[in-house]
């Protein structure tokens, strides 16, 4: 389901001293998130064994709460200080990630970019949409130092007369150099929204073996109905587009509350089911071929009225750019 806000307080904290299966479930369940046991029990023993996380999977199963949620309870054990989140965009460059000059009274400062600033300050950073970033432009060094090696970066921190140097745990420190060591226990927590094979083929493959990808799945029917039961439920009956690509809880429940506030105006249930297939679950089918949206397109009209029919086939030519066959 979709996560609050961002901040750093958002669920209660968990009330735990170590980082386990058992931990991890429990802030899972206070979340109100319906996720299969064994997708915590990969992220424990992903990070126990030091992996960083990559959580995939379709939009709406919660992938990005599970990051943070996931970061809080590691921060309850006290394996980090808190966390940093972030979302990655098509723009990030190493400025963003590992930092660079920045004019200020004083002259020309380092200023710590995002990666650099979370080692420093023992924060998880949690990347919300990774596969949005261009890798080459964005993590740079950052290769280097996630597949275990140390760098040295062109610039020095304030007060400081030798340049920086990344240092991952367990490594010798390059001399001369104002070495920020990475904690032990330091990890990155991020997303994608699908398995992105062209991603995977830009990341090396020493960078592979420093992640784990943990595919958090939709669950099942009756989770889904569970879910959004109550004056909303009636976008139970457009649960069947699944069939044609897995749509999370999240959007789902976001539906299910719009159908609710829509009901209390008093329109017919096929004009409430139409606005929310419109609104909530159409543009989840873009990129689908003719055949799929001709399906799509039968699957929403068995649920509708004549009148919302029409509008229906209307706006899946239109948003999709197919032609449907009479």
């Amino acid at each position: 389901m979709a996560h609050p806000g961002r901040g750093a307080d958002r669920y209660p904290r968990p009330a735990m001293a170590e980082f386990n299966v058992a931990a991890l479930q429990s802030a899972v369940k206070q979340a109100g998130l319906r996720l299969p046991e064994h997708v915590t029990e990969q992220i424990v023993a992903a990070i126990d064994s030091g992996k960083h996380v990559v959580l995939t999977g379709p939009p709406g199963t919660g992938k990005t709460s599970l990051a943070f949620l996931t970061a809080e309870v590691a921060q309850a054990a006290v394996l980090c200080t808190g966390y940093l989140p972030t979302t990655a965009t098509t723009e990030w460059t190493t400025f963003e990630t590992i930092g660079g000059l920045q004019p200020t009274l004083e002259g020309l400062l380092f200023r710590p970019g995002m990666f650099v600033e979370a080692i420093e300050t023992g924060r998880w950073l949690v990347v919300d949409e990774l596969n949005r970033a261009n890798f080459d432009r964005a993590f740079g060094q950052l290769f280097t130092v996630l597949s275990g090696q140390p760098v040295v970066l062109p610039f020095k921190r304030r007060g400081r007369t030798e340049p920086i140097s990344i240092v991952p745990a367990g490594v010798e420190s390059p001399p001369n150099t104002d070495a920020l060591r990475v904690p032990a226990n330091w990890r990155i927590m991020a997303t994608m929204n699908v398995f992105d094979k062209n991603l995977l083929f830009e990341m090396s493959f020493a960078l592979m073996r420093r992640f784990a990808f943990v595919e958090v799945t939709a669950p099942s029917e009756e989770d889904y109905r569970a879910l959004i039961a109550g004056p909303g439920e009636i976008v139970g009956e457009l649960l069947p587009v699944r069939r044609l690509k897995e749509i999370g809880p999240a959007v789902f429940i976001d539906a299910a509350k719009y159908a609710a506030r829509r009901a209390e105006q008093a329109p017919s249930k096929s004009r409430v089911l139409y606005e929310v297939f419109y609104a909530y679950l159409l543009p989840q089918f873009e990129g689908i071929d003719d055949d799929a949206a001709a399906e799509l397109y039968a699957t929403v009209a068995d649920v509708l009225e004549p009148d919302e029919q029409a509008e229906a086939r209307r706006t899946v030519e239109q948003v999709l750019g197919v032609e449907l066959r009479v």
